[in-house]
């Protein structure tokens, strides 16, 4: 079988989610020596990475990125999501794809790729493809819009009702849909029978726990990430100093990828400590007691959660991350809304071992029934198969 997936950003490294959804679709369809179309990558060699994948990457100025998304939300046709990338590089890239590889299926990846579903009516009409939605970004803007300040809310509200109404055109014309939760399913309209909840995967990381002597706190993953951002400085103005006074001993630990200049700021506040770009979580995993996901917006599935869940680490989480999780992952973790639920709840975790090995023991079984990677590559080569058996 012939597969094109189209996506945004070059796959490796794997620091944000979107990212890890491209390798894990690579790697469950790599029997296929799937195509695919994405930006260069910033560093050379990432390309050994990817070995049985036919790479085909454009580079494209970001005065021509600013340009596109200007005119096109100008236009009023586009969200600036979509409008960044919808460029001249980027659809000649896709054009010359489907007329060399003439695929079975295109996997459109994300609302910021929707342009691509034009150029497969210009090149190849006829021609199928899979929206993989991954999180609705229309939900996501929605969210954003009820915590942001009175002069950013509009822009968000504009933002969310155009990545909405692209959102539900693909859906409508996609032979199947999918995202990583079903929250995100029932938010981009898709036609009855034809969207699957395909979460990803948390990453297994190969450690031993030992537990720091002091009690630690771990937030990890992508710490530029304007979700993780808000719920960091929330956390630390609010949770954290009535933490630290209770517990004297106790560590804040944030590493991960890309932290924004307000989640340095905060290395400077007691117990608190940044790992910037770390290469491997897993250190930080094993010497974690708990790990948090204090994100009251956003989309889609925790890639933290998961992770933790993956490594033995019992997770406290806002009741609105949770909500991106299976049934079964959402008994798993501890939920927490509002400064003195989750001051309680970390006290209460910190100062009890065999309450922090019960939810651990719950979110190991949620992830080994739901989140693994084997698990998840069955989905996704199913998903394609019956995509390309409703189109035909």
């Amino acid at each position: 079988m012939r597969i094109l997936l189209v996506t945004t950003r070059f796959p490796l490294p794997a620091w944000r989610g979107q990212q890890v959804r491209t390798v894990e679709w690579l790697e469950a369809l790599g029997e296929h020596s799937p195509t695919l179309v994405c930006p260069e990558g910033l560093e050379s060699g990432r390309e050994n990475g990817l070995q049985g994948v036919d790479l085909r990457t454009y580079r494209t100025p970001a005065f021509s990125r600013v340009w596109a998304a200007l005119r096109h939300a100008g236009l009023g046709r586009l969200a600036v999501q979509e409008g960044l990338y919808a460029t001249g590089p980027a659809r000649s890239a896709v054009r010359s794809a489907l007329a060399e590889t003439s695929p079975d299926l295109v996997i459109i990846q994300m609302v910021r790729c929707a342009w691509a579903a034009e150029e497969i009516e210009r090149v190849a009409p006829g021609t199928p493809f899979l929206f993989d939605a991954i999180d609705a970004m229309g939900l996501h803007y929605e969210r954003a819009a009820e915590t942001l300040s009175p002069v950013l809310r509009p822009f968000a509200r504009l933002e969310a009702s155009r990545c909405r109404r692209r959102e539900q055109i693909l859906a409508s014309r996609a032979a199947v849909t999918v995202a990583v939760a079903e929250r995100d399913v029932a938010a981009l309209g898709v036609p009855e029978g034809r969207g699957w909840a395909i979460p990803v995967s948390g990453r297994a990381t190969k450690i031993s726990r030992d537990p720091d002597p002091a009690p630690t706190i771990l937030l990890s993953g992508n710490l530029g990430y304007r979700p993780t951002v808000e719920a960091a400085r929330w956390f630390s103005a609010d949770v954290w100093p009535r933490v630290k006074s209770a517990v004297p001993e106790a560590r804040w630990v944030l590493a991960g990828a890309r932290p924004s200049g307000a989640i340095r700021a905060l290395a400077g506040a007691p117990g608190v400590e940044i790992h910037e770009d770390v290469p491997d979580l897993g250190p930080f995993l094993a010497r974690s007691w708990v790990a948090i996901a204090p994100m009251a917006t956003g989309s889609g599935v925790p890639m933290k959660v998961l992770e933790a869940w993956a490594a033995g680490v019992p997770v406290v989480a806002h009741p609105w991350t949770a909500a991106g999780l299976h049934r079964v992952g959402q008994e798993a973790i501890r939920q927490a809304e509002g400064a003195d639920q989750w001051v309680s709840a970390l006290i209460e975790l910190l100062a009890d071992r065999d309450a922090r090995e019960i939810l651990a023991a719950l979110g190991r079984e949620a992830w080994g029934r739901s989140y693994r990677p084997e698990r998840v590559a069955e989905q996704i080569r199913e998903a394609v198969s019956v995509a390309v058996g409703v189109a035909r």
